[in-house]
């Protein structure tokens, strides 16, 4: 888990209400590959994903970002060159800041600048993790590690299980273990049929994590 110092989370809330928020619906993009970024992004409420589109129009997703975070990070910490999209997921409000006034912030406050390197160390690990999934294992293992990636960062405990917070669908399953989305509705009905996942509405239910992980080849 990234760092929760309350100062660090104060002041990053502190220095960004000096700027104005901006909303987006569900399926907006906030930032495009081919776009030069305007400043920081500090994201208040909702849910954002970063994703890659290959020659063919293929969708790898990168990395779905939590209220609290900011990005482009490598950008704005070493004016790498954005290259991913950003895209919302659910309603989103972000406030936008100028990239010197946040990285003089960060100098200014040692807490913010290692809650943020945290943040980019963090999910660079994951990025890394799901790629070697990706050449490691089969279709349903990565089926299942995605889904208790999702459960311990989006889920919400309910009577029935952990219900998963933002839709995951089969065509968005088949983007993060990169297969077809055929193959990943087999995956995800398997596990519907063994009582290891339900449905509510259009969101999943992890009945039982623990009985999940230990469905693991």
């Amino acid at each position: 888990m990234a760092n929760t110092d309350p100062k660090a989370v104060k002041n990053i809330d502190g220095f960004f209400a000096h700027y104005s928020s901006m909303t987006y619906k569900k399926g907006e993009f906030i930032l495009r590959a081919e776009d030069m970024p305007f400043g920081v992004y500090y994201l208040k409420t909702g849910y954002v994903r970063q994703y890659l589109l290959s020659p063919s129009g293929e969708t790898f997703i990168v990395h779905i970002y939590k209220p609290g975070s900011f990005f482009p990070l490598t950008w704005i910490l070493n004016d790498t060159p954005n290259v991913y999209h950003f895209e919302a997921i659910t309603a989103v409000s972000v406030v936008r800041a100028p990239k010197d006034a946040f990285l003089t912030f960060l100098k200014d406050h040692p807490e913010a600048l290692f809650y943020a390197t945290q943040r980019l160390a963090l999910g660079l690990s994951g990025f890394v993790s799901r790629v070697a999934q990706l050449v490691l294992d089969d279709a349903y293992t990565k089926t299942i590690l995605l889904l208790l990636y999702y459960a311990e960062n989006f889920g919400e405990v309910t009577p029935k299980g952990i219900a998963l917070s933002i839709p995951l669908t089969h065509r968005e399953i088949a983007s993060w273990i990169g297969t077809t989305r055929e193959t990943a509705s087999l995956q995800v009905e398997n596990l519907v049929k063994k009582g290891f996942l339900a449905t509510r509405g259009r969101l999943l239910i992890v009945k039982d994590p623990d009985k999940l992980k230990a469905e693991i080849r």
